[in-house]
């Protein structure tokens, strides 16, 4: 197998250490600080709020994001088939790097999908801007006799890029047709927090469940109030760029409780984001609700 690009990366830095003068070291540690400076932040926190639309803000609907969805797609759908853990990174040129933070994320997911299912094989499912549809590979190779009648409500070139690897999912490029049903069990991971109105988003996703809701990969803070910081993922093959809140724990779960929503467990998902010159370090986590206290008739079309 091959050995990671951190990991001789790393090893180098030992090796250097040992064999070079104190001010070769010296200079190096220097020319690359100047690097760093001049990079802008994988992260960057937003004072002033939520930004303007600016032309510099790619978003998500962006070809480069769907490329890094798809490039490492065989590898991942034969891994998750296979017996290793879910372990290996989905990032592109990551296929050998071992990441105990997604297979606690993916674990997790594991977790709430057999408490969702209540001894079922069929259940309908919405994952809301679940990219090209990694949390419908993961279903069945976590739970092997459900059926997941899975929805995925997604910008229109993710849609298309899902659909090319995955036929047999349902993918939704508008809200109407996304919610115009009920689902057994809705989720949302890495993407609630990418609304400017991620309130109003809440209470539509609410409205739609019948069962369950998991919003995972949530960035949370306990004391700071509610901020906003512009992410650019570039080191992992992105290329784009896109705000997001950082919400509060608090005042998050205090509007999920008000529309009805039961927290039934909260998980760590292990992963601490870098925002220079933030409030509050965030962590990032997942929050599984129940919505039977909740339901109401589902529309026409609905499960």
């Amino acid at each position: 197998m091959t050995e990671p690009h951190s990991s001789n990366l790393r090893r180098f830095k030992r090796v250097a250490k040992a064999i070079l003068p104190p001010v070769i070291l010296s200079a190096y540690r220097r020319v690359q600080a100047g690097f760093r400076d001049a990079e802008p932040a994988e992260s960057e926190y937003l004072p002033g709020g939520w930004p303007e639309k600016s032309p510099s803000i790619r978003g998500w609907d962006y070809q480069s994001v769907v490329d890094a969805h798809l490039a490492p797609w065989p590898d991942f759908r034969a891994g998750a088939q296979s017996t290793a853990p879910f372990a290996l990174s989905r990032e592109p040129g990551g296929a050998n790097e071992v990441n105990c933070g997604l297979h606690n994320a993916i674990m997790s997911f594991g977790y709430v999908l057999a408490r969702a299912t209540e001894r079922r094989t069929r259940l309908s499912m919405l994952d809301w801007e679940g990219g090209v549809g990694d949390h419908y590979v993961y279903a069945r190779a976590l739970l092997p006799d459900l059926d997941p009648d899975y929805h995925c409500r997604e910008l229109p070139l993710l849609a298309k890029g899902g659909r090319l690897v995955l036929p047999e999912a349902t993918f939704h490029t508008d809200d109407e047709t996304a919610f115009a049903r009920h689902y057994d069990f809705v989720m949302a991971s890495s993407s609630i927090q990418h609304v400017r109105d991620w309130r109003a988003t809440l209470k539509r996703l609410a409205t739609v469940t019948d069962g369950y809701m998991y919003l995972t990969r949530v960035p949370v803070v306990e004391h700071a109030p509610s901020y906003v910081v512009l992410q650019r993922p570039d080191t992992r093959g992105y290329e784009t760029e896109y705000p997001g809140w950082f919400l509060n724990r608090d005042e998050f779960l205090s509007a999920t409780a008000g529309l009805g929503l039961t927290l039934l467990r909260e998980f760590l998902i292990w992963e601490r984001p870098v925002v220079p010159n933030a409030p509050e370090a965030a962590d990032l986590r997942g929050f599984l609700f129940s919505a039977t206290g909740r339901r109401a008739t589902s529309p026409a079309g609905g499960s």
